[in-house]
Formats: structure tokens, sequence, C-alpha cells
């Protein structure tokens, strides 16, 4: 069964600007809605996402409504996820995060309870609650967060499209106004396929509770001789969520990787005239280079062969065929005869 999913995103102002397409979507195409119950500690009312200041070990049960605008009967899976630093170098939310990064106090998942899912009549509304229990210990920064509303498709057979739509509504938690100084590390540099490409993969690291928005890389990579063999720049404006890594893509233009000794100079820099230099080394094996090469390279053949290239052949073929359907056809008469 193939399924496409469609998530609305209705989030933090330096995370996604993805409200004025979510606005575009009419609600007989979604089927239902979304909307913040704001409470009395909201930190900023005018924002239409839970942005909310607690003590350490206080707890607070926080609702939120689900319209059901359609005529049918739905179910709605409900889920609050963590946020992370998707391959794209962006803050996501709509995967749950890898835990590995978050200690265990910090995780969302020990600090909301959601209903799993609840279902809706057509035309109903229901407010749905989550209790937060904030952790013991006192931190700076914030914990990034969002409630993720799925709506379950309805077709179920084998080869159908299924289309699930959905909300990601933000959820800030913080204790106190203290300024975070930032942090950026650099953990590994390694070969690798990325986005079916062959690449380098930087992997950064923010170790602090503090989300990092309007990064800009610069990356350059040169062989044991000192020549440049790769340099890239991303200037789009990036983002790093707190407690998260970040795989740095270097693409390789589809050029094979070689093996070899290679260093890599690396340049981060945000908005706040923050900036950190990475100088590593690192070396390329035969077998890296070999596997990588094997699947990224073969992979861009198969995509590189224009579609005409593919009508010729075929009619080659169906000549071919013909031609010989008509040979044995005369043949055949002439052994008649």
């Amino acid at each position: 069964m193939r399924k496409i999913s469609l998530v609305i995103c209705f989030l933090f102002a330096f995370c996604f600007p993805l409200v004025a397409e979510a606005e575009t979507e009419t609600d007989a195409e979604v089927g239902f809605h979304i909307k913040a119950i704001i409470p009395d500690n909201q930190v900023d009312k005018k924002l239409t996402y839970f942005d909310l200041r607690l003590e350490s070990g206080q707890k607070q049960t926080i609702k939120f409504l689900i319209e059901n605008t359609s005529n049918e009967e739905s179910t709605y899976k409900i889920s609050v996820n963590q946020a992370y630093t998707n391959d794209q170098g962006f803050i996501d939310y709509t995967q749950p995060a890898d835990n590995q990064e978050i200690p265990e106090e910090f995780q969302i998942s020990k600090i909301a309870k959601v209903p799993e899912s609840i279902t809706l009549a057509g035309g109903k509304s229901q407010e749905v609650s989550i209790d937060l229990t904030m952790p013991e210990k006192e931190f700076d920064g914030q914990i990034l967060s969002a409630i993720h509303v799925m709506k379950e498709g309805q077709a179920e057979q084998e080869g159908q499209i299924v289309n699930n739509y959905g909300y990601v509504l933000g959820l800030k938690l913080t204790n106190n106004e203290n300024e975070v100084q930032r942090k950026l590390e650099l953990e590994d540099i390694e070969p690798a396929i990325s986005f079916g490409k062959t690449s380098v993969v930087a992997t950064l690291k923010n170790p602090t509770m503090d989300a990092i928005g309007h990064l800009k890389y610069n990356a350059e990579v040169k062989n044991a001789a000192g020549e440049t063999v790769k340099e890239v720049s991303y200037d789009k404006d990036m983002q790093m969520a707190p407690l998260s890594t970040y795989r740095f893509a270097i693409d390789w233009d589809n050029e094979r990787l070689e093996a070899g000794d290679y260093s890599l100079h690396l340049t981060v820099a945000d908005a706040k005239d923050n900036e950190w230099e990475f100088d590593r080394e690192f070396t390329i094996s035969e077998n890296e280079a070999k596997e990588v090469n094997k699947v990224a390279i073969t992979e861009v053949n198969q995509q590189s062969i224009p579609t005409w290239v593919y009508v010729v052949v075929g009619v080659l073929l169906g000549i071919i065929i013909l031609l010989l359907i008509y040979f044995l056809f005369i043949r055949n008469k002439k052994k008649e005869e």
C-alpha cells in the first residue's frame, strides 16, 4: 500500500516558514483542524503555539482542540515529538527524535503524556489534555517539541494511495530567561551516501539546550598534496535543535570518492556573531570508497539515462521483432510452396 503523508505545520517563527502554506489548505481537503488553548502562563500570548515557563518539577495540564470538519467519523493519532535537526539542516518535529543525544530527564516522552488517539464523529470537536511534569533539575535554554496530530487514512486496500493529513503544534518549555552560551562540536568525518550521492559527511553536535538559527556553513576539503578537491558554502539560514546532531554533507558532485588522506576546514557562523572553526584530518580507506561508489555511482548512472534512450531502444526492439516475424512468415510460406 502506498502512503502519502501531508503534514501542515504551525511552528515556531525561527523554525519553518510554512504557516502561509498551511493556510492555503481548505478544511474540505484536510477535514479537521486543531487549536491551542493558551494558558495563563504563556510567555508570549500573541503566539498561537504553546510557549510556557514552568518551575522545576511543576506539573500542569494544557489542552488543545481538535475539530472534525468533515461529515465522516475520523480517528486521529496524537504524539509529542522532540525537536531534532533533519538532514537538510533545519529544525524538524515530524518524526520522533533520536533520544540518544538527550538526557532522559529532558526527553519530551518523559515530560508530556497524551492519549495515543481519539475518534470523533463528523462535525464534532473535543478538547485533548496533555499532562506536563517538568524535570526536577533546573535548566537554561528550552525544551523544544511539537504536538503531532495525524488523521488516519481511510483506504486500506493493497495498491491504493492513502492521504494522511496532519498538523504540528509547537510546544516550547522553559525554566528561566538565562542566556545560553552557544557551542558547536565536530564529532566525526566519514565518506557516506547522502541524498543518493557520493559525499563526505561531517557530524556536528549542538551540546546545549539552546536552539541555534541563521547558520551559515563554509567547507573546504584538501587532499594530502594540499590541493582543494571540494569546496561548498551553505547560506540558507539553517538551524540546529537543542541537544541534536546534524550530518553536514559535502556533495562530491556525483564523482567517485578516491581513497587517501584528506583535511577539512569548516567554518560555521550564526547571526549573533558566533563563529566556529574546525580543522580536522581524515582518511578514506579503499574499502570505504568502494562501498560508497558502488551504491551511489550506480544509482546516478541509472538516473542519468535519458528517457529518449529507452524510447529508441524500445522502437529498435520492436522493429527487430517485426522483421523476425516477417522472415519466419516468408520462410514458412516458401516451404509450403
